[in-house]
């Protein structure tokens, strides 16, 4: 009996000493080392290129801070999805191979190549077929071959009018007045609403909340993308009733109203792009909160 008990003991001194073994057994985990693609930033260039070997190149340069497209089509750009591209720079692999069989990567006959420009200095990262286990690209880049995400060549692979920004007025575009008098709804009031310090003022005879007037204005023009953009060649003979928007630099941005129905189709005369609203939406944006008159 006593042996029997001191069998047990043994025993459970041993499972004692393993699990302690185990617990203060420092972890090892397997680090995979990583390979900067670039040491680029993000703000170096001021131009992007891409080009396709079946389809027109896609130009897009900075302004004043601001990216515009200027092929295949001229417009404001989408500014997260330019910084999107372009953070490329910032990526890294776990892989680093050398760039003597290019045919073996699909880097002979590339996909898409992605030029990124400053000051008239040009880097270029090539994309090849992507790996059939990580499912990650090929990506040649000064003379090596590294295996990344395939969401950037995705990104840049974008169709062109995917990328111009979706808002009708830019940030950089201070505004100062709405003129809607020339829409029916306000030909008698012959509206104008004036901006100044983020005050509003009416023409003589319309009035309206402060707070009202504020929130119109954030939610119908600065928050309310489009639906979506088309670059449209439309007949400015056709007489489309119009409204203007001026700016604090004096600008003056000009709106046709070529649709209200079923959805709002507002397309700006100085970038000749269509942007499509839903019906509610565009109603509201030509439609200010004005207080109706006591009777």
């Amino acid at each position: 009996m006593k042996n029997r008990w001191l069998i047990n003991i043994i025993l459970l001194l041993i499972v004692l000493s393993i699990s302690l073994f185990l617990f203060l057994k420092p972890t090892q985990t397997k680090q995979t080392k990583q390979f900067e693609v670039s040491t680029f930033s993000l703000g170096d260039f001021d131009v992007v290129k891409i080009d396709f070997p079946s389809r027109a190149s896609v130009v897009f340069k900075k302004n004043n801070d601001a990216w515009d497209m200027l092929e295949p089509i001229k417009g404001r750009a989408d500014q997260f999805s330019v910084q999107k591209i372009i953070s490329i720079v910032a990526t890294s692999s776990s892989e680093k191979l050398p760039s003597n069989d290019l045919a073996k990567y699909g880097l002979d006959k590339p996909a898409v190549k992605l030029k990124l420009i400053h000051k008239g200095l040009e880097e270029e990262f090539i994309f090849g077929t992507y790996n059939s286990v990580t499912e990650d690209q090929y990506l040649l880049f000064k003379g090596s071959v590294y295996l990344i995400s395939g969401a950037y060549s995705e990104a840049a692979s974008t169709q062109p009018i995917e990328l111009i920004d979706k808002s009708p007025l830019s940030r950089s575009e201070q505004i100062k007045e709405f003129d809607f008098s020339r829409l029916e709804q306000w030909q008698s009031k012959r509206l104008k609403v004036t901006r100044n310090n983020a005050e509003w003022k009416a023409n003589e005879g319309n009035s309206f909340k402060q707070d009202e007037m504020a929130e119109w204005f954030d939610m119908t023009w600065v928050k309310n993308p489009a639906r979506s953009v088309e670059k449209y060649p439309l007949d400015l003979r056709i007489p489309y009733k119009s409204f203007d928007i001026h700016t604090v630099g004096g600008k003056k941005i000009t709106f046709l109203r070529v649709q209200e129905s079923p959805e709002t189709q507002l397309f700006r005369v100085d970038e000749g792009l269509l942007y499509h609203f839903g019906s509610d939406i565009g109603f509201t944006m030509m439609n200010p909160p004005i207080e109706q008159p006591k009777k």
